[in-house]
């Protein structure tokens, strides 16, 4: 499963297409998508191609509908709350604001997946991109060199810590 907000989508979409391209080596495949308005969803048309596909779902929202919109609104954790996954086979990767990335875990973990099985991009501004500035660093870590992809289980108690 893919759960991305906003400019979330980007950094998931190389990690999408391996999937699609490995697509035997997986199940189902979910991606679900939330921008804050029409207007703010990227990569509209390769969203529509993957929403054609018979081997995958594909769900997207809005959290305010504008315009002549006629999909979904809400927020994407209220797409994990309803989607359809098996828990006990299921992976979760997760990109966006901070505060919707916490949701998509409690949401996901209220359906079961383990926080061992849920992964956050933590995408920051890195200057130096080799751990020497620290402008990306999150606890003991460095976004840059560390990551920026972390098991939630490994990185849950930074999360929590106020203006870290």
């Amino acid at each position: 499963m893919f759960v991305a907000g906003g400019i979330g989508l980007a950094p998931l979409r190389p990690a999408i297409y391996k999937a699609i391209k490995e697509r035997q080596k997986f199940g189902n495949i979910s991606i679900l998508f939330g921008a804050r308005t029409p207007e703010d969803i990227l990569f509209s048309k390769e969203l529509l191609r993957w929403k054609a596909r018979f081997d995958l779902d594909v769900q997207v929202t809005v959290d305010r509908s504008t315009g002549d919109w006629q999909g979904r609104v809400g927020f994407v954790t209220d797409l994990v709350a309803s989607g359809g996954f098996d828990s006990k086979n299921s992976a979760a990767f997760t990109c966006g604001p901070e505060i919707m990335m916490l949701n998509v875990v409690k949401a996901l973990h209220a359906r079961g997946l383990t926080y061992d099985k849920i992964y956050l991009s933590m995408e920051r501004n890195m200057k130096c991109g080799v751990g020497f500035c620290g402008h990306c660093q999150w606890g003991s870590s460095f976004i840059c060199r560390d990551g920026p992809v972390f098991r939630y289980d490994k990185i849950a108690d930074s999360l929590n810590v106020r203006e870290l």
